[in-house]
């Protein structure tokens, strides 16, 4: 299936999607993308014939004394360079999923228009300016997690707009193991991102479930509270997913003149 009819697919499941205010802002879609491109999301499966890269290494974990288990979280990039161990038809197809969402500036823009209110919020009039969307950073990968991976509450750092996970799970029956989100028992606890905190401070409001084909969008805000809880041996194809991350540019999008 072509770029252009993916697209128009994913413009039509969002066309009557609604954000959610709470816990948190976000949006959760089933059968996100055309059942053929998911089957061959499943069956090209890049893991296969590719280990992936550490999301961080053991040795900055060492370095740092955090008790995250990043290194148990493998991806393959699309937003960078490097080459694929795979055959050309799955070399096609995930060029195809690539040119998809990082081709141009049409996921951003598609995503600014479920919540503008976010955008304008968070931006104010920028969001005008002709090269306003050409200034974000956007991320692609492939990832999985090995057994006794977890991450626990965060909101992710000040850079970060919007977050998108696709679950690539290929059966049913693990969907405990999707992201959570989460409410601090305080209502009034906020957090900029730069730490992780304990589990016990939290109930989960929801999850946004790990089974085939689900779609997870949230904001970037000070409460916007999620984690994943620990993958057993038993999850399949390691709780195989892609995610989509948008960030502003190193240093942030705009002059301080407070400095």
């Amino acid at each position: 299936m072509k770029s252009t009819d993916i697209r128009r697919h994913i413009e039509g499941k969002l066309a009557d999607a609604h954000v959610e205010l709470y816990p948190f802002p976000h949006l959760i879609v089933e059968k996100f993308f055309p059942e053929p491109v998911f089957e061959d999301m499943i069956r090209l499966n890049l893991f296969k014939t590719n280990p992936g890269v550490d999301w961080i290494s053991r040795d900055h974990i060492a370095k740092t004394g955090n008790t995250t288990p990043y290194d148990h979280r493998k991806q393959i990039n699309f937003h960078g360079g490097g080459s694929l161990d795979c055959g050309e038809e799955a070399r096609e197809f995930w060029r195809g999923i690539k040119e998809t969402f990082l081709g141009d500036s049409w996921f951003p823009k598609l995503v600014y228009g479920l919540f503008p209110q976010y955008f304008a919020i968070r931006f104010g009039e920028a969001i005008f300016q002709e090269n306003f969307w050409s200034k974000f950073k956007p991320e692609l990968f492939l990832q999985r997690h090995e057994p006794n991976y977890y991450i626990g509450p965060h909101t992710d750092i000040a850079s970060r707009v919007f977050t998108v996970i696709f679950s690539l799970a290929a059966r049913n029956g693990f969907e405990e193991y999707g992201t959570q989100l989460l409410r601090h028992r305080d209502p009034y606890a906020r957090s900029s991102g730069k730490v992780h905190h304990d589990f016990d401070n939290f109930e989960v409001v929801k999850t946004a479930e790990y089974k085939p084909n689900n779609f997870l969008l949230f904001f970037k805000t000070t409460h916007s509270f999620h984690a994943v809880k620990t993958i057993l041996p038993d999850v399949p194809d390691q709780r195989y997913g892609m995610q989509y991350q948008f960030y502003e540019p190193q240093g942030g999008l705009f002059t301080e003149l407070g400095r």
